[in-house]
């Protein structure tokens, strides 16, 4: 790099290559940037979780449930999450689903039955004229991912049961690593705590799991440890 500096001119130049930026050019690109990273900064703006115009999805049905339902049934809950009033009821008609998903009535229809399959979605119909009411079940009525739901959805909706069964163990073989890694961080000291079905677990000195349905209620536990959540 050449640098050539003239007294009472205020000349200076730099040689990059077969180009020469004299100073005044240099210091009109410097601004430039400045302006537009100062313009960036100040658009930039991170979402207000206060302001209303939002809607709630549970964790549990886009890490577990999304990848057995599809894309459109997906489409079709956050809609219905989108529309839900505060006692999770909500009756937007097909068409409108349709409209802002940009899919076919066939779809919509179909993504409802697989929801209410799972127990995620109840329909009730009002009236002939009347839309639809759907209310938004708690996760803890929904149908359970195991194998036996899995065929039985498979055989009802003409489903790949082979490739429904191969995102059972994908989603198994994940949740239990990280089950692990937790286990080795908290369970020991405590902090988190075994539960099924959101119900509290008690482990003998046999190593035999118990699930705690109330006082002197104690249930056996039949299940797989994968099953079991920590938190």
């Amino acid at each position: 790099m050449t640098k050539r500096r003239v007294l009472g001119r205020k000349t200076w130049w730099r040689f990059t290559g077969p180009f020469i930026t004299t100073r005044n050019q240099m210091l009109e690109k410097v601004s430039f940037n400045q302006k537009t990273m100062g313009n960036y900064q100040t658009n930039f703006e991170v979402r207000d979780l206060r302001e209303k115009d939002r809607f709630i999805v549970d964790d549990k049905f886009l890490n577990g449930y999304a990848r057995f339902l599809g894309i459109y049934a997906v489409g079709v809950y956050n809609s219905l999450c989108r529309h839900a009033n505060r006692d999770q009821k909500c009756w937007p008609s097909i068409n409108r689903m349709s409209r802002e998903l940009a899919i076919s009535r066939n779809k919509v229809i179909d993504s409802i039955k697989y929801l209410e399959f799972w127990q995620i979605v109840k329909k009730e119909r009002l009236a002939k004229k009347l839309t639809n009411r759907y209310l938004l079940l708690s996760k803890r009525y929904w149908k359970p991912r195991n194998e036996k739901t899995l065929k039985e959805f498979s055989e009802v909706y003409h489903i790949n049961f082979t490739s429904l069964l191969d995102k059972l163990n994908e989603l198994m073989s994940s949740t239990s690593i990280v089950r692990k890694h937790k286990s080795k961080l908290f369970k020991n000291k405590g902090i988190l705590k075994p539960y099924f079905w959101q119900k509290p677990m008690w482990k003998d000195k046999n190593g035999k799991w118990w699930v705690i349905h109330g006082q002197n209620d104690f249930r056996e536990f039949a299940g797989k440890e994968a099953d079991i959540e920590w938190k």
